[in-house]
């Protein structure tokens, strides 16, 4: 297996889970392996723990959660005691004048919720708690599969360079042995500035290459925040590519991903909303209770009393329809976002395993006769058989097919990333996984 295979070993599916912790426990080293040798080659897994050891879209995460811990607290609070105070028959006239009648009533009153509201408020504030991790799992496999992308743009650019440097060191090959047929008389000197310009183009092509490959470097790095890269390359075996699954396993293994475990919780908090409003529907109980001081007979006593609003269940009648509706529209959005999840699993699968098959085609079938080609074509311009315009045909042949086996190895990858972005699990996993079931 690849490097890039190998270096997935976070596991995506059973990573994310536990971010928290790894963000914790490698925080300190990430911030250590920043002072590294200019010249160091960097894996896959330094850059996704670099980058999820400082990604804010993930950091926003913990005040997220936060927020909703808040949110749980209030939720758990019990109604509140209210202490008052009442006086009457003060400063009248006549019989009232003064405050030798006055009366003076201290009393505590609050609310005994019924059905069960406090439990439902606490439910509510909890799934909102759980629904926050989905939505983190999602972003941290959205997260992985892009920094996975940008490493294989600067993995496949390493390769391309390659390919640039030995068609620059042919072409200079090329030009040598036309100076000398030129020299010779064996071949006209138009065709020596031809080969010249090309060799130029050639080293042209490879200071464009490099140059993107820096811009690729940078982006690469953007993605844990470093403007200035730490590192000139990175480690990975470009043609070494895992086979794909099938579409049918990797059809079961979206069914436990984080992409549709969103939708799953967006539902529980619903079922939350409905349970809420449901209670919301039995009136609570307000009572008060305190103590009397009559000053005109000289005498205290106790007051209380107890009331209920009436017919308050119909009066959030609508509300509870309408939370009823939204949870039905959320069950028709999940089976939506599922269809629309096969749809992307499936054109990515397929566009996966035509870029594997025109790797083993050029690799097998292509490249090595376009080798062998050039091989007999060099010696037959040598010895004046084959015209210098042959030779260049052929050897741009060789090139372009070079660079079509990167760009296909490249998108194999690419769409490969894209895979276990979806499902949540690394392809050699569901390839294992759905092997294990078809001999259980």
């Amino acid at each position: 297996m690849s490097h890039i295979s190998l270096n997935r070993l976070l596991r995506v599916r059973a990573w994310v889970v536990s971010t928290m912790v790894v963000l914790a426990t490698t925080h300190t080293m990430v911030f250590a392996q920043t002072n590294i040798n200019p010249n160091r080659e960097l894996t896959l897994q330094s850059a996704i723990k670099l980058t999820l050891a400082n990604s804010p879209e993930l950091h926003e995460f913990t005040f997220k959660q936060q927020e909703v811990e808040g949110d749980i607290k209030t939720a758990s609070l019990k109604p509140v005691v209210n202490a008052g105070i009442e006086v009457e028959n003060f400063l009248g006239t006549g019989e009232v004048s003064g405050i030798k009648d006055t009366e003076l009533t201290l009393t505590l009153s609050s609310v005994i919720e019924l059905g069960n509201k406090l439990n439902s408020r606490k439910a509510f504030a909890s799934v909102q708690s759980q629904a926050v991790e989905a939505q983190k799992q999602v972003h941290t496999l959205d997260i992985l599969a892009e920094v996975t992308r940008r490493y294989i743009d600067v993995l496949a650019q390493q390769a391309l360079i390659k390919a640039q440097e030995e068609a620059e060191a042919l072409a200079r090959y090329t030009y040598q042995a036309v100076t000398k047929r030129v020299d010779a008389g064996a071949s006209p000197a138009f065709e020596q500035r031809r080969a010249e310009a090309a060799l130029a183009r050639a080293r042209l092509d490879v200071l464009t290459a490099q140059q993107t490959k820096q811009g690729m470097i940078n982006s690469l790095a953007i993605m844990w925040g470093e403007r200035f890269p730490t590192f000139t390359n990175v480690e990975g075996d470009l043609f070494t590519l895992p086979s794909s699954p099938s579409l049918t396993s990797l059809f079961t293994t979206l069914l436990e991903s984080p992409n549709l475990n969103v939708y799953t919780q967006s539902e529980r908090i619903q079922a939350a909303q409905v349970r809420l409003t449901r209670a919301a529907n039995q009136s609570d109980l307000t009572w008060t209770a305190g103590i009397r001081r009559i000053n005109g007979i000289d005498e205290t006593a106790f007051v209380a009393g107890v009331s209920m609003p009436l017919f308050s269940g119909e009066r959030n009648l609508g509300e509870y329809e309408k939370q009823r509706a939204i949870q039905g529209q959320l069950e028709q959005q999940k089976q939506s976002a599922t269809l629309d999840l096969y749809h992307q699993l499936n054109m990515a699968l397929v566009a996966r395993n035509n870029a594997l098959l025109n790797v083993q085609t050029l690799q097998d079938s292509i490249i090595p006769p376009l080798v062998e080609s050039l091989s007999l074509v060099e010696q037959s311009y040598i010895n004046g058989r084959y015209s210098y315009l042959e030779w260049v045909s052929t050897r741009q042949e060789l090139l372009n097919a070079k660079q079509a086996l990167i760009q296909s190895a490249k998108q194999a990858h690419q769409r490969g990333a894209d895979i276990e972005s979806l499902t949540g699990q690394q392809l050699s996993d569901v390839i294992n996984t759905s092997f294990s079931s078809k001999n259980q």
